[in-house]
């Protein structure tokens, strides 16, 4: 059983992923052990353990991985790890989740790229020892494109992450796409109704939407992904207007309407419980100053 820890006092990020650079690939190494690190973010998190262990807390599940190992965090979820054998090294991708929604392939156009991320946390894909060392090997082909200054490299990236997703889907079993339990199903269809009404979408409309009564679907929806719908879709438009702050000039009284607040001191008031800073310091810190 995971320890637990107070969720609320994690550290809520934003990782500067946006529409146009829906990924972000890092090599993160140390050289010595570390006590644990606390953190949350909307975006997907997939890693692979390279060389050394690491602990990781994620939902419900507290594992040690190994090299080839692989770890995935779903969206809002807080989650904490700690170096445990070093030296150490792991490939981290920061990945917006819009990306892997909009994915479709007439090849198989019901695959659910989301699925791995919001089926609980101790039930998602773990690699067998044969798997392992072809996850090595993907990993040095991925580490090889981390600062490659080739206009294509994004592109290759995002390739390798589809590889690597599929690989893990060849040894899980949880739901194959003929058989996607409805609870879930219908959790990832709410998930993207939110992303399709950036003003913002009740709860009640989404339960209809989806054929489940609201607190049923409200049940469903939390033991899922881990809060409830309300404050999913909220964090979900504050994530856009944080990144609107970053990336336009654009006046609070103008973003609020597009992100579904009723005016800019309602924005306010939700970003600064959410960030602990008002916008303006926010964009500030990130070297955004509105004209």
């Amino acid at each position: 059983m995971a320890e637990v820890w107070d969720s609320d006092t994690v550290a809520v990020r934003n990782l500067g992923v946006t529409e146009r650079h829906p990924l972000l690939v890092t090599c993160n190494r140390s050289e010595e052990r570390h006590p644990f690190y606390s953190d949350t973010h909307y975006e997907l998190e997939l890693g692979v353990v390279c060389e050394g262990k690491t602990q990781r807390q994620i939902g419900g599940s507290d594992r040690t991985l190994g090299p080839g190992d692989v770890w995935l965090c779903g969206m809002w979820e807080p989650h904490r790890y700690r170096v445990v054998e070093a030296p150490n090294e792991s490939i981290l991708m920061v990945i917006r989740p819009q990306m892997l929604v909009d994915l479709r392939f007439d090849e198989d156009p019901d695959h659910r790229w989301l699925l791995p991320f919001t089926v609980p946390s101790e039930q998602r894909p773990r690699p067998s020892p044969e798997l392992r060392r072809d996850i090595l090997a993907w990993a040095k082909r991925m580490r090889r494109t981390i600062g490659d200054p080739h206009p294509r490299c994004a592109l290759t990236q995002r390739v390798l992450l589809m590889e690597l997703l599929l690989m893990l889907d060849r040894e899980w079993s949880y739901a194959p796409a003929d058989r996607v339990p409805a609870h879930v199903a219908g959790v990832d269809q709410a998930v993207q109704l939110v992303f399709e009404h950036r003003r913002g979408i009740t709860a009640q409309d989404a339960a209809r939407r989806c054929g489940f009564s609201r607190n049923h679907f409200n049940r469903l929806f939390t033991e899922l992904m881990g809060m409830s719908f309300a404050k999913f879709s909220l964090r979900y438009r504050l994530s856009g207007v944080a990144s609107q702050l970053v990336r336009t000039p654009d006046p609070l009284k103008a973003i609020a309407p597009v992100w579904g607040f009723t005016d800019a001191s309602h924005l306010l008031r939700c970003f600064k419980k959410q960030y602990g800073c008002t916008p303006l310091s926010y964009r500030r810190a990130r070297g955004q100053v509105p004209v």
